[in-house]
This record gives structure tokens, sequence and C-alpha cells, in this order.
């Protein structure tokens, strides 16, 4: 039976991994592909972070992505049989049953045993034949009267896609009536309220995201929802930014010529006669007050002149009216983004992402997920320049040295980093976080802060007198003693820096147990391959006087001080 094998990893990338396990066992998909994506930068040759990110995908519907993480893993890994499931699953929800089939059958032969496999590949092979079985109708209560059982209205109004549906008065009273009885599901199954419902509680797709609600009386409805996801956006004034339909036999006089109204108002609109174009869709308004997409189109019209608000009110009617008539999810979400476009020309980045995380709610696109990532990076962004505060930064960074004079450098630490956050560009924070972290043996955070403490400021002695203890304290003596060098060319007469040297020369003359020991130590190695090195070994057989000169650096004296007490240069 194959089992999940001891994995070396940084700390870094365990701790990128466990985060990305937090988020994926709290349902937060995106962000444990994040977290899994950071943790495969640190250590690409992981396969259990490929299979990880490769559930993390297939949790998200990017079954693509999931099969190429999958294929990873196997690459990595043949031999593990929890990557042939990942490859299953992929495969399975693609739609490729055959592929499924056999890849379930090549983890089976690696774990015979393996629960998990023989239920994905019963899955995938009833899947194959229900697809190639007579299609029957359904007895549907029977189907789904058991999903309507239980706390049922919690779960929905938990779930970011019926939230806002369970606040609608008849949609509650339709969940209670077919919890009492189950036929009633049929009087409901052409409510595009309901397949969103059935879609939640079943765990599938939307059950009728593409198809335009049936309930609506309006023909028009229909037409203006097929048609509006060739609309561009409202802020490209160099392309179409209205949605345009054609008038169809079944349109009332009325429709017909609010449509009319509506299309020289977009014709306005391109030219950016904005007063005409307002003209015209209140116009159009008037004669087919339904129809929100003349509200989202006077939107678009009072977001251009400045009067946001109006703009703003005009979204939310179209988005209340829309769910009044059942109108389609692209036409809520189009609603939504517009909001947010407004929000981002007022700055209201807290308010666009809202917006657009109610928009992918509705009609899950790639350009609103582009449009909620900017708005998300500019919300972070000014969140930051609004927190920074020299004065309180300085009051913490007090409070930190209190602390850590204490001897508390967790305290330290926490304080040390909100004075960060308040002052980020301050070199000596990060200096004395470094001294906090060195204290606590988080190595490589230390090291993380002596960098940017250096880039910083990079004449700041101390900085590279901090990486030089912590290079010391991982026993990396070389790297040490290059970072006291280079402390000692800003500060020669610091004392301490002078006896860091001593003390990192001391711990390198500890000879080692034989030569042979000592040609595998790497430092060894790096030292008899530097060339520079090798020129100053050749001088102190031929040129003394040069040689001499040479030894003046405490880098190159630790240098020869450790070839001679690994016994690879010998004194009479």
């Amino acid at each position: 039976m194959s089992s999940t094998p001891e994995v070396k990893m940084t700390d870094a990338a365990v701790e990128a991994k466990n985060k990305g396990n937090a988020a994926f066992s709290q349902g937060n998909f995106e962000e444990a592909v994040k977290n899994f994506t950071e943790a495969i930068q640190l250590d690409p040759l992981n396969h259990v972070l490929y299979s990880n990110r490769s559930a993390a995908y297939a949790s998200l519907k990017k079954y693509n992505e999931a099969l190429q993480d999958a294929e990873q893993t196997i690459d990595l890994k043949p031999d593990w049989s929890k990557g042939y499931g990942r490859k299953g699953t992929a495969l399975h929800y693609l739609g490729r049953f055959d592929d499924a089939i056999k890849t379930y059958n090549q983890g089976l032969q690696l774990d015979p045993n393996n629960a998990q496999l023989k239920e994905g590949l019963n899955d995938v092979e009833k899947a194959k034949k229900a697809k190639s079985a007579p299609t029957q109708q359904p007895d549907l209560s029977n189907i789904f009267g058991d999903i309507f059982k239980g706390d049922i209205a919690g779960q929905l109004k938990n779930h970011p896609k019926t939230a806002e549906l369970m606040k609608q008065p008849d949609v509650a009273q339709m969940v209670s009536s077919i919890q009492q009885n189950p036929q009633d599901l049929f009087k409901h199954m052409n409510d595009p309220r309901m397949k969103t419902i059935l879609s939640v509680l079943l765990g599938v797709p939307d059950m009728g995201r593409d198809t335009p609600s049936a309930a609506s009386s309006q023909t028009q409805e229909t037409t203006n929802t097929q048609q509006q996801s060739t609309a561009s956006h409202p802020s490209n004034n160099n392309s179409k930014t209205q949605e345009e339909s054609t008038p169809t036999p079944s349109q009332t006089d009325e429709q017909r010529r609010a449509e009319e109204e509506k299309n020289k108002g977009n014709e306005a609109y391109k030219n950016k006669d904005f007063d005409a174009a307002l003209k015209h869709y209140n116009a159009a308004m008037e004669l087919d007050p339904k129809n929100t997409v003349y509200l989202t189109n006077r939107a678009a019209v009072y977001s251009e002149i400045g009067k946001y608000d109006e703009a703003l009110q005009d979204c939310t009617t179209a988005i209340e009216e829309g769910r009044k008539q059942f109108a389609d999810y692209k036409q809520i979400a189009k609603a939504y983004v517009r909001m947010g476009n407004i929000h981002m020309k007022t700055k209201n980045y807290a308010g666009a992402v809202e917006a657009y995380g109610k928009a992918l709610t509705e009609d899950r696109t790639k350009q609103t997920l582009e449009l909620l990532k900017k708005a998300e990076k500019l919300k972070e962004e000014k969140e930051k320049q609004e927190y920074l505060d020299p004065q309180k930064s300085a009051e913490s960074k007090e409070r930190g040295n209190e602390f850590f004079r204490n001897g508390n450098y967790p305290d330290a630490v926490k304080e040390y980093t909100e004075a960060i956050n308040r002052n980020p560009t301050d070199h000596v924070l990060y200096s004395n976080r470094a001294a906090c972290y060195t204290k606590l043996a988080a190595y490589n955070e230390g090291l993380k802060d002596c960098e940017q403490c250096i880039k910083l400021k990079p004449d700041f002695a101390k900085g590279y007198t901090r990486k030089g203890h912590i290079h010391f304290f991982m026993k990396e003596y070389q790297k040490a003693l290059e970072e006291y060098d280079q402390a000692l060319r800003l500060d020669e007469k610091n004392p301490e820096i002078e006896d860091s040297i001593k003390r990192t020369i001391a711990q390198m003359n500890q000879p080692p147990s034989s030569a042979e020991e000592a040609l595998k130590d790497p430092e060894i190695q790096q030292i008899l391959s530097d060339p520079v090195m090798r020129q100053i070994l050749q001088d102190m057989q031929t040129n003394p006087g040069a040689a001499q000169a040479h030894l003046k650096s405490p880098l190159i004296m630790g240098k020869i001080q450790k070839l001679i007490n690994a016994g690879i240069i010998r004194t009479s």
C-alpha cells in the first residue's frame, strides 16, 4: 500500500502549505491556491503541494488546472496513489470518462484497498453509464425531496449565492412549502431562483445560469439578456457601451418605441452627448418601465457626468426590479459590475470589492474577476497609505524596545511589526525586529529583515552586523565573516564587530576530526575553488610580501586560518 512519504520542506514552505490547508478547510479555495502556489515556488519538487493545489483548483471547478497539477504530482511521485485520484477527479469533471477510469485503475494497482480511488472509479463509471443511457423524465420530488430536510433556510441564508435570495419573502415561503410538501417543487421549477437554490443544495454548478428566465412574461427581457454579453465595459468610450437589441414581432408598440429611444440613447452616449442620452433613456423608461436595461444604461450616463449618487441608485433599482421580474443572473451581475465601476471612479475601493464580489456570485466571468482583483489591490494600497503614521510608529517602537530589554521577544516582535506597518521606510525597525527574531531562533525571518534594512540603508553597519550574527548562529561562519567584514568597512573602530570577527574565526579554528572530513566541508570546498584564494595561496609560496598585504583583511585571514586548522595548509 502506498503511503505519503516524509518530505523535507523549508520553514517558509511549510508555513505557506499550512496556510493553504487552513484556507482549504474553511472553503476559501482561491486563497488556498494562492498559498499552495507560494509553497511550490519555495519547494518546486514537492509532489504533495501540487496534489493539494489540484484539489483546490477542482473545488473552484478549474478542472484543466487541476489536471495539470495532478499530472505534475504523478511525474514527481509516480508510485503515490493519491496523485492518480486527483487526476481521475479532474478527468471525470472534464467529461473524459474513459481516461478517468484508466487513471483510477492505475492508482488501484498501486493501492488496491484505497477506498477513495474505488469510490471515484464507481462514480465515473456511473456517470459514463448515465450519459449513454436513454433520457427518462425523473420524479423530481423523489430525487430532490430529501435535500429540503433540516435547517435548509439557515444553510441558504449563509451561502453567498442564495443569501440575497432568502431575503425575498416569496422565496422563503417557496422553500418552506417544498419542505412541507416535496411535490410543490414542480410548481417552481421554471423560477430561476429555484434553480440557484437547487444548485447550492446539490453542490453543482448553477442549473439555469445560461438559460433565459422562463418566468418573465416580457419577451424583450429575454432579448436584452441574451445580447448584453456582447456589451463592453461602460468606461471604454471607444467601443459599444450599451446593450443593443432588435425589436421582435411579440413586442408591444410601446416596447418597440422604447427600443427606438434606447438605440438613440446609445448613439448619443457613443458621441458623448450625455444630455441627449439621458433624454432618450428617460423616454424609453416611460414607455417600458419594467425593462431594467434602461436603468443600467442611464446609470452609465450619470457616472460619466459625475452624478455618482444617481448612478448608484439606478443600479440598486435595476437589481431590485430585476429580482422581482426573475431577470437572468447576467443582467443582475451587469448592474453590480456597473456599481463597482462607479465606486472605482470615486476611489471607494471597499464598495467596489463588495459590488464585484456580488456580481461574481451571480455570473462568474474572467473580466469581473480581474476587476475584483484590481479593486482588492487598490483597496489594500489605500488602507496601507491611510494607516501610515510616523508618530504612532515611534510609540510602537519604544514599546518594542521596552519588551526587548525585558526579554519579552514575542511581544517585541508584535510592536516592531506594528511600527513597520505605520512607517515601512524606517530601516532601524527592521534591524530591531531582526534582533528579536535572532533571540527567538527564527533565523530565516531575521535574515529577511536584515536584507530589507540594508536595502533601505546600505551604509548602516548594524544591518550587516545583525546579519553576520544570524549566519554565525546558523554555523555559516564564512558568510558571517563576509557580513562582519562589510560592517567593519563602514565602522572601522567598532569593538562589537571586532569581537564578532574574533569569535567567528575562533569557531572556525575548531579542527575537523580528519582531513577527509575537512575536504567534505562546503566552506573548505568554496575556499579552494575561489580563484582569488588560489592566487593568494600561490603568493604565500612565491611572494610573501604580497601575501602579507592580503592577510590584513579579516575575511581573508579567516579563510587562511580555516585551511590551516583543517590541515590543508601546514605551518612549520
